[in-house]
């Protein structure tokens, strides 16, 4: 490789190394059962939110006594939103009532609660800066 090729693969690529990262830990309450899977996702764009597939950290965790915590250990600075729930029957997906409500528990980051709905990125979004602790209760 040549020297300037190299310089610019370093020059492009230094500011992913600069940024800082650091830790997330999630407190998660309100589950009434320690059966199933605690299934957590994190976006952090708008457009990506409440697109599992898309989330930039994931996770399923088994709930404990009367909480648990999930921790990410290197979470670069920025704008995030958390969505949470308890799959009871561990089907691997949130069940719905015929209604479109959901059967089982679901939180998200502010604790913010959605009317016909979800709540939006907006309403669950928050800076995480430096190490950090959030605490979301399912419902």
């Amino acid at each position: 490789m040549k020297k300037i090729e190299l310089i610019i693969l370093l020059f492009l690529y230094l500011p992913t190394f600069a940024q800082k990262q650091t830790e997330l830990k999630i407190n998660i309450t309100g589950y009434s059962s320690l059966k199933g899977d605690i299934y957590i996702a994190i976006y952090n764009s708008k457009e990506l939110y409440m697109k599992p597939e898309k989330a930039v950290y994931a996770g399923i965790i088994q709930p404990l006594a009367n909480s648990t915590t999930y921790t990410i250990a290197a979470v670069p600075d920025g704008i995030y939103a958390a969505t949470i729930f308890h799959d009871k029957n561990k089907n691997g997906k949130l069940d719905f009532n015929f209604l479109g409500i959901p059967k089982e528990k679901i939180g998200f980051s502010n604790n913010a609660k959605g009317f016909f709905g979800a709540p939006s990125f907006n309403e669950t979004k928050f800076y995480h800066k430096g190490n950090q602790e959030i605490n979301i209760k399912l419902e």
